[in-house]
């Protein structure tokens, strides 16, 4: 029988595998080499190549991660396309999730849906966000009160992340870290529709020894607000916090953690005309929202409709510096999610274009996820070259329970105001309300993988040739609760790689080019002579593969100007792909049956810039990005894949004054802009938007900002499932923002 461990108990576990960690490295410090006994206050084992020095960001810029390959690296040495989104944009954006950062700094990503980080990235869909390198299971939008950065990978990312699911790329939402200097950061944000959202960060040190340093986050999280959907609603409560321990000079123990519950209502609530918007995959037509699918339209009423969700996470990263040259990371992430929802949502929209047919969706969610790493980090040093080496063990659990029906209920009328039929429909037990749903299913995939990796730098840092390898072994099972019946996952081991070279002929200047690819084992058989037979051969392993090659800049002219910008063309495919085809023995001759087609494929370049300008009244910051590209689908080649944005444009500029009259002022505006995508039959057109905010600092410590988004107020289609299923972006949005920081 499934169960999943409850958050309490998890803590508990948690707490006491820390204390037993943090017990047992004053032990492990002692057997190792300590260059000091008492640690500098803003460099502690600043030597770790698994710390990243955030500090070094200025403006827009940053210049350090650990996602390109576990350790950190400057962005000029890493041979990938990554993008760095640092506090200073998430804080002149006021950002609440991530799509909102997205759109600006990182090329070539775009946003699927509303209501999680679903995100298409080169043309291939990445379902879940990181959070600090591990997938973060999550059925809303990941919470950001807690989030010092977000940093974005391209192509496929089984080699660096342990992850095979990762083919476009990955998100990963990087926490806070605790600080050795005492500070503090409040806001309040208030909007209209009784909108108000708290944010605290609070840290520094609590205690501090010869050999033990101790310090501190508490983060703090609230938002509630009304809209003019009937059926929508904020409501999020989030509580998190952090610890980092340094034992001596060499030692760390890094904690992170929250608790977040999320009863807000986002869901798939507006429907489309349905006299201009049929159409076909080959043939799609413009998606128009019909009349009667206003800003304030609810398919349902919020009373008859639900979405409670309970997220909890916490991470604990063990450093040591066993040698001068040698480095252990050991890292534990666990996760649970309990979700609970009843969605009364539009399907289908009749002949009459007025006429919604509905379902009631019950639905219920629970998922654990546990993922532990080891990482050894080895440095030789010989006249002439420097080899890096890394190996490293991830093993993974992420079990899922998801109880589901599917109601048909009666349609609603939309040009006639109310819900006439409703409270009959609800006053009778249904599946899944009242009743026992009509599926119940349990996943529990598990994965083993192990990997190496190497960095040699020849020509005194003006070579560096990269190599590994990451070998996975996957397991599970599915059962089926309603049956009863058990089925094996997939098992079939599989490797994955990433080669690269960067060259370096000044300092502030790379090329690279890198080679990466992911697995994906199919099941199953080609059919052979009809269709559904499964007597041809069997399903070829799918291969994810990407070629790149690119130029990266980050240089200052003077002291008052630097730029820094990153070229990126790439060539990414996913081989035997499953489609639907004439059969090499087709009976009779020209029969549709299952084949292997060649591949689906995109290819395309990216550009993302910015420039930092220090002025005598102040300094000006400036970010883009530009990507154009085109994809093609293995089933019809004249096809552009689902999702896919051939060109999309963003740019973000702020200056703030320094001196003079207005000092302490800063004004800034965004630009955003992508062509339309085929999703499922229909062509899905953005149109541009246009952001502009303005702060005011005063007495150091405070703040008031406005943020004006959507100034245009374009009411354009986010996603389409199905002619009643479409999510909008609902137009213009204010926020105004209290500050307090010290």
């Amino acid at each position: 029988m499934y169960q999943y461990l409850p958050v309490a108990s998890l803590g508990r576990m948690l707490v006491k595998c820390g204390a037993l960690i943090a017990a047992a490295a004053p032990l492990i410090a002692q057997v190792t080499p300590v260059a000091s006994a008492k640690p500098k206050d803003d460099s502690v084992i600043t030597l770790n190549p698994f710390i990243v020095e955030s500090a070094k960001a200025t403006g827009y810029r940053s210049q350090q991660t650990l996602v390109g390959s576990r350790t950190a690296k400057n962005l000029l040495e890493v041979a990938s396309s990554i993008s760095i989104i640092n506090r200073e944009m998430i804080d002149d954006m006021n950002a609440v999730s991530v799509h909102e950062v997205l759109q600006f700094g990182v090329a070539g990503v775009t946003q699927n849906v509303k209501h999680n980080d679903d995100v298409n990235i080169r043309g291939f869909r990445t379902i879940f966000s990181l959070r600090n390198g591990v997938t973060k299971i999550s059925y809303k939008r990941n919470p950001m009160y807690d989030v010092e950065r977000v940093e974005v990978i391209k192509g496929p990312g089984a080699m660096l992340l342990g992850n095979n699911n990762f083919l476009g790329g990955g998100v990963n939402l990087v926490s806070i870290k605790p600080s050795h200097q005492r500070s503090s950061d409040v806001q309040l944000t208030f909007s209209d529709h009784n909108y108000v959202r708290l944010a605290a960060n609070l840290m520094g040190p609590a205690y501090k020894s010869q050999d033990l340093t101790i310090d501190y986050r508490a983060t703090v999280g609230f938002l509630s607000a009304d809209t003019d959907k009937e059926i929508w609603q904020e409501d999020q409560k989030f509580l998190g916090g952090g610890l980092a321990m340094y034992f001596g000079a060499n030692t760390s123990l890094l904690v992170n953690g929250y608790f977040y519950k999320d009863n807000g209502y986002f869901y798939w609530d507006d429907f489309l005309d349905y006299t201009t918007t049929l159409g076909t995959t080959t043939l799609p037509m413009t998606a128009r929202l019909n009349r009667y699918s206003t800003k304030s339209f609810s398919p349902a009423r919020s009373k008859n409709a639900f979405w409670t969700n309970q997220d909890s996470f916490v991470d604990v990263t063990f450093l040591t510096k066993l040698s001068d040259n040698a480095n252990l990371r050991i890292y534990y992430f666990g996760g649970s999610v309990v979700d609970r929802r009843r969605h009364v949502r539009g399907i289908t929209v009749l002949a009459d274009n007025q006429t919604l047919a509905r379902q009631d969706l019950p639905l219920s969610l629970d998922n654990d996820t546990n993922n532990i790493q080891g990482d050894f980090n080895h440095r030789l040093m010989a006249p002439g070259f420097t080899l890096d080496t890394t190996i490293g063990v991830d093993a993974s659990s992420s079990p899922t329970k998801q109880d589901q029906s599917v109601n048909v209920m009666p349609s609603l009328n939309t040009a006639v105001a109310g819900f006439p039929n409703d409270d009959a429909y609800f006053a009778v037990d249904r599946p899944g309300a009242g009743l026992p749903n009509l599926t119940s299913t349990i996943t529990r995939p598990t994965t083993l993988s192990y990997y190496f990796q190497e960095n040699l730098t020849l020509l005194r840092d003006k070579l560096i040739l990269v190599g590994g390898l990451r070998w996975f072994r996957p397991g599970g099972s599915d059962r089926n609760n309603v049956t009863g019946v058990v089925t094996d996952r997939p098992n079939t081991p599989f490797k994955t790689h990433k080669y690269g070279i960067v060259v370096r002929p000044i300092p502030t200047l790379s090329l690279y080019y890198t080679d990466s690819e992911n697995a994906f084992p199919q099941a199953g058989f080609t059919d052979r002579f009809q269709g559904n037979d499964a007597l041809g051969a069997p399903l070829s392993v799918q291969e994810g593969t990407m070629k790149e090659y690119g130029i990266k800049v980050d240089h200052a002219f003077s002291d008052r100007i630097s730029v820094y910008a990153s070229y990126a063309n790439y060539d990414m495919a996913l081989t035997h792909v499953r489609t639907l085809g004439v059969l090499p023995e087709g009976r009779p001759p020209g029969s549709i049956g299952i084949v292997e087609s060649a591949a689906d494929f995109v290819q395309g370049w990216e550009l993302e810039y910015g420039a930092r300008t220090k002025l005598s009244a102040g300094v000006f910051d400036l970010i883009g990005t530009y990507v154009d590209g085109k994809s093609q689908t293995a089933a019809d080649k004249t096809v552009m894949a689902a999702d896919f944005v051939p060109k999309k444009f963003s740019l973000m500029g702020r200056f703030g004054w320094t001196n003079g009259p207005l000092k302490g002022f800063g004004l800034g505006a965004s630009y955003f802009d992508q062509t339309r995508k085929r999703n499922a039959n229909y062509w899905v057109d953005f149109p541009a938007t246009y952001n502009v905010f303005a702060r005011y600092d005063w007495r150091k410590n405070w703040s008031v900002q406005l943020n004006l988004n959507n100034i245009t107020d374009e009411r354009y289609i986010v996603g389409i499932a199905s002619t009643g299923l479409v999510q909008v972006e609902q137009g213009f949005d204010a926020k105004l923002a209290l500050r307090y920081k010290y």
